[in-house]
């Protein structure tokens, strides 16, 4: 069982930011908040929902994934803040793993690979190293926190 407390702090923090960034991102055509404090990317993620059936988009801290044999293969993270609850783009994303990534202004066609055991945790260590949260996120989240890769289309 999780932390109630934990989860209503940190689930308004998390969904004020996730709210702010939506607007600034719209407002300024995508042209501002690239990146999250300390530099750590932002790549804005959109996802088939796997009930309701309509495109659904989010903007997540990545890193990319060098040691993978394509280029431009970014690693992403279901933390939620290290809330109890697992985001539901990651519900998305198992059910559907075609989607988009929007990088830098440019959209791109994408799918989405869950990654475990030794692999998942190297990418969950680069994200600790880019955005230091996610060390609190792991240890509050009382759940396995599900990394995953963003992989682009082959041309």
């Amino acid at each position: 069982m999780g932390n109630r407390a934990y989860d209503t702090v940190w689930g308004a923090a998390l969904r004020s930011t996730t709210v702010a960034h939506r607007i600034v991102h719209k407002l300024s055509g995508g042209r501002l908040w690239r990146t999250f404090p300390g530099g750590v990317q932002v790549i804005w993620i959109t996802s088939l929902g796997r009930r309701s059936g309509e495109w659904r988009t989010n903007p997540l801290l990545a890193v990319p994934d060098d040691q993978h044999e394509q280029a431009g293969v970014w690693a992403v993270t279901g933390s939620n803040a290290g809330q109890e609850k697992v985001p539901g783009w990651v519900h998305n994303v198992r059910a559907h793993p075609q989607g988009r990534m929007e990088i830098d202004g440019n959209i791109i066609d994408v799918t989405f690979e869950e990654v475990y055991g030794p692999d998942a945790d190297r990418l969950y260590d680069l994200l600790v190293d880019k955005w230091s949260g996610y060390r609190m996120y792991k240890e509050n989240a009382q759940r396995e926190i599900p990394v995953f890769r963003v992989i682009p289309a082959k041309l």
